[in-house]
């Protein structure tokens, strides 16, 4: 149902300049119940793509004080329609997003380290590094599939759009952890079976270009656009897109076997897919609205200045990784890997 039911309980005294700003951001309908204890809830039926505004805009008109609480409800039907058809058609036409409180709650969710998590990350290595070795393009197309490890990427996006500290600590953590349990499942397979680093799904030696950072890109663009507007069923699509297992698998395998050169190239294309995803991420987030906020962010005076700052370290961090291992920089290849190519 493309309407949201906003339920704002707060003093009665402010009742008025809510209803104002919930007239004034667009929303269909507005009324006024009495509360408890000399309270008001005030109601409004607002189409889903103004809803953020309409969200906004209570939140501005009742600045910082705790004495309110908005709630926001996905109603399944509405009869009679609030709106006209044409009304209807108009909004339809906009570009319609989830608020921001709803992907936050998502986000968080996806961010979480748990168990569960970690026996997923772990399980998808291994069958990415048996799909590697054996060069099964389908069982590591799989095995990218079952990886969660998009989760905690989107939610340090969205973090550092909002300026979020306590988000981004919390995505930072899981996405570490991930990608430790899953290069350590990944060498523990390099110990015990034998790794050719001839393998063709095992190649890192060509530079980073444009070609390689387009990919991660696109896939991180994809990915916030789906998130934005609660499009999740595609995100596996995405998942396979990003292409983030298949190196890291591949970082462990190597490391395992001793090619540390090769080994040294994967998880750098690791780490620059992430950062790419990121980056690709926040600059949709921004385009569609999603920025501090008072109630979202720890600190809103800083909030801006963390967001900037992320971003800003990301895109250093993404230029230097294609200055030092592009074509400017000194293709990585010596000890095993070098004479691997020389006795072949």
């Amino acid at each position: 149902m493309p309407y949201r039911l906003l339920r704002i309980t707060l003093p009665e005294e402010s009742a008025d300049a809510a209803r104002s700003a919930l007239e004034d951001a667009g929303a269909a309908e507005v009324w006024t119940m009495s509360g408890t204890e000399g309270g008001a809830v005030v109601h409004a039926l607002t189409h889903v793509s103004v809803a953020q505004a309409a969200s906004d805009a209570v939140s501005e008109a009742m600045g910082e004080g705790r004495n309110w609480q908005l709630v926001s409800l996905a109603p399944e039907a509405v009869l009679p329609a609030p709106e006209s058809e044409e009304r209807q058609a108009e909004l339809e036409e906009k570009d319609v997003q989830t608020a921001r409180e709803e992907i936050y709650d998502d986000v968080r969710e996806g961010a979480s380290f748990s168990r569960d998590f970690a026996v997923m990350t772990a399980l998808a290595t291994l069958v990415a590094a048996i799909g590697i070795q054996t060069e099964q393009v389908a069982v590591v197309i799989g095995a990218m599939v079952i990886a969660p490890l998009l989760g905690p990427i989107m939610a340090l996006a969205f973090g550092t759009a909002l300026g979020n500290r306590n988000l981004l600590r919390r995505s930072a953590k899981s996405l570490a952890l991930g990608l430790l349990i899953a290069a350590a499942v990944g060498t523990l397979m390099g110990l015990v079976i034998r790794v050719d680093p001839g393998n063709s799904m095992m190649t890192y030696g060509r530079a980073l270009g444009l070609e390689t950072i387009g990919l991660p890109l696109a896939a991180g663009a994809a990915a916030a656009l789906m998130v934005a507007s609660a499009n999740t069923t595609s995100l596996i699509g995405v998942t396979v897109a990003a292409a983030l297992l298949p190196p890291l698998a591949a970082f462990g395998l190597l490391l395992g076997g001793q090619y540390w050169a090769q080994a040294a190239r994967a998880i750098v294309i690791v780490l620059t897919n992430i950062i790419a995803i990121n980056l690709a991420a926040q600059v949709v987030f921004l385009v569609k609205g999603i920025r501090p906020n008072r109630y979202l962010s720890d600190t809103y005076q800083t909030s801006i200045f963390t967001a900037v700052g992320v971003w800003a370290g990301l895109a250093v961090a993404l230029a230097a990784a294609l200055f030092f291992f592009g074509d400017l920089g000194v293709t990585a290849s010596s000890g095993p890997d070098q004479q691997i190519q020389s006795d072949g």
